[in-house]
């Protein structure tokens, strides 16, 4: 017991950086509980082990959770925007530019299947082809290729 008193700032430090890891390694901030308990932790530690704060069971508690809360009503959102960034970008891939033979005429509002690596493709485009055009891909999406009449 005497060592935990006289590392309590350090304990605490520690403890609270191992929370981040965790939260940050293991969790990959799906949750942020332990992103702000363990920034609360590691600023309470700070306290401790600069003297201003007693090593005091209370104390430490009530500041932990204070700082939890400071830190929740501040980096709610700007940590919640962050969760939910999603990337808008096309990424060009070894589709782009292949071209083949369609069997089914398709328009619009119609789309057709193209068997190509062992996978069964939705074909759809936004013109109207034939059946039996040569098409080029211009764009993919999951289980589609976008194509156009090619030249």
């Amino acid at each position: 017991m005497e060592f935990v008193t006289n590392n309590a700032g350090e304990l605490l430090i520690t403890l609270g950086l191992v929370l981040l890891i965790i939260e940050a390694a293991l969790l990959g901030f799906s949750t942020f509980i332990l992103t702000f308990v363990g920034l609360a932790t590691v600023v309470t530690g700070i306290l401790v082990y600069a003297g201003s704060l007693p090593v005091q069971l209370m104390p430490i508690l009530l500041t932990t959770a204070i700082c939890t809360t400071v830190f929740a009503l501040i980096l709610w959102k700007p940590l919640k925007r962050f969760q939910n960034r999603q990337d808008t970008h096309n990424v060009k891939n070894d589709f782009i530019g292949m071209e083949f033979v369609i069997t089914e005429g398709i328009d619009a509002g119609t789309s057709t299947t193209h068997k190509m690596s062992g996978v069964q493709w939705q074909v759809r485009s936004n013109a109207t082809i034939p059946a039996g055009a040569s098409v080029a891909v211009t764009a993919t999406e999951v289980g589609i290729l976008w194509v156009k009449p090619a030249n």
